[in-house]
């Protein structure tokens, strides 16, 4: 293309070469390229991947730190709680010597041997037996392992038996007044009524019954301990 340096008029035949307006000599055409513009709000991108490195890092070891401080915190609290449970729970008195907590009373049971209900009740023959429906009358002849409970234990009624000379102790729970399952010569011998060797008459009567009976040596007869029993007797 070429164009009139004078009017500015242009042609696209090349082979012309002066203007037929003005008849100047026709030059070529300057075509001016586009001109780019960078668009002034386009941000500028920078990196800084360094210092968001060095941050995580600093946010992790706080974290671990707290978590290690409370671990501590924790076990320390429990150490404590332990020993104080502990000082609780045992006491020393001015001697220095320790003493337990003072345990719950507890019933006394008597062992497999000496318990009441090991002791067969005694079945007197029909000669031998007493009068139930009166506490009154001779005295009823039994043997060194006969108990009272074969007759009417109500509380007040009396009972006399005649204890066999030459005995073997049988086994006796309470001390004065003692269960009516035992040994009514044995329990005789220990409250001083009669002995072993010369046996005799003695008289009993029936008492409640009591929650504890305690034992004792006496006489030569040890008795046992035992817990709640339903009727008791004494020797009149």
């Amino acid at each position: 293309m070429k164009v009139c340096p004078k009017c500015s008029t242009t042609t696209a035949d090349d082979a012309q070469v002066y203007c037929l307006m003005d008849g100047t000599r026709l030059v070529p055409s300057v075509t001016s390229e586009p001109t780019v513009v960078l668009s002034p709000t386009e941000p500028t991108v920078t990196t800084d991947h360094p210092r968001k490195s060095r941050t995580g890092i600093w946010v992790i070891v706080s974290v671990l730190g707290v978590l290690i401080v409370g671990g501590l915190i924790g076990l320390l609290m429990y150490a404590a709680y332990r020993i104080g449970s502990e000082s609780a729970s045992i006491k020393v008195n001015a001697n220095g010597n320790t003493l337990s907590p003072t345990p719950k009373p507890t019933t006394p049971k008597p062992t497999p041997q000496t318990s009441p209900s090991a002791v067969p009740s005694q079945e007197p023959s029909p000669e031998n037996s007493p009068d139930t429906g009166s506490s009154s009358g001779d005295p009823t002849p039994i043997s060194w392992t006969s108990s009272a409970s074969f007759v009417k234990g109500e509380n007040g009624m009396r009972y006399s038996f005649e204890c066999p000379p030459g005995g073997t102790p049988g086994t006796v729970w309470g001390n004065d007044p003692y269960t009516a399952d035992s040994s009514v010569c044995t329990a005789a011998v220990h409250a001083g009524k009669i002995t072993l060797d010369g046996g005799g008459t003695v008289t009993i009567e029936f008492t409640p019954g009591r929650q504890a009976y305690g034992a004792t040596t006496r006489n030569g007869i040890t008795t046992y301990n035992y817990g709640q029993y339903p009727h008791s007797i004494v020797f009149r």
